[in-house]
């Protein structure tokens, strides 16, 4: 998260090849029971600042699911197994959600991460989050843009 927050202040990704990272809790097999035992796992250490507080507060909550390569569970069953092991104060809400229950499945392996303002940073996109920032009108005139200097001569007569 250090890395994505650094990237969307500063608009230099200092990644080469990487373009889009993706956090991962907790991995496992994919079946449904391993699948139920790591949400468990990492609803319990998500939650864990929230009930040392004292009263849980309600939030809402997004399944966000990408299956590459995997054809064994359809989506619904890994949406609905992932939602029965989310706490009964938190509520399904695909539009504005406050918290953002990733799964990637490839292959034969889950990964389960849970992360807030997961639209802020672009989907983890460090491209996008650097694009974002160096977009060409948060430049000043002559800021060294090559289509500045383009501009600059051609108010001049040459090309």
């Amino acid at each position: 998260m250090k890395h994505v927050e650094n990237v969307q202040e500063t608009g230099v990704t200092r990644t080469k090849y990487t373009h889009r990272l993706t956090p991962v809790s907790g991995t496992c097999v994919a079946n449904l029971p391993e699948l139920h035992s790591l949400c468990r796992r990492t609803v319990t250490a998500y939650c864990a600042p929230e009930n040392t507080e004292g009263s849980p507060n309600a939030r809402k909550y997004k399944v966000e699911l990408r299956v590459r390569n995997h054809n064994t569970l359809t989506r619904m069953q890994i949406i609905q197994e992932v939602a029965k092991c989310m706490p009964s104060n938190y509520t399904v809400d695909l539009h504005d959600p406050d918290v953002f229950v990733l799964v990637e499945v490839f292959k034969s392996t889950f990964g389960v991460s849970i992360v807030e303002d997961y639209y802020r940073f672009r989907k983890f996109n460090v491209m996008e989050l650097a694009n974002v920032h160096n977009e060409p009108e948060r430049f000043e005139k002559g800021a060294g843009r090559v289509q500045d200097k383009k501009q600059d001569n051609n108010d001049n007569g040459t090309l």
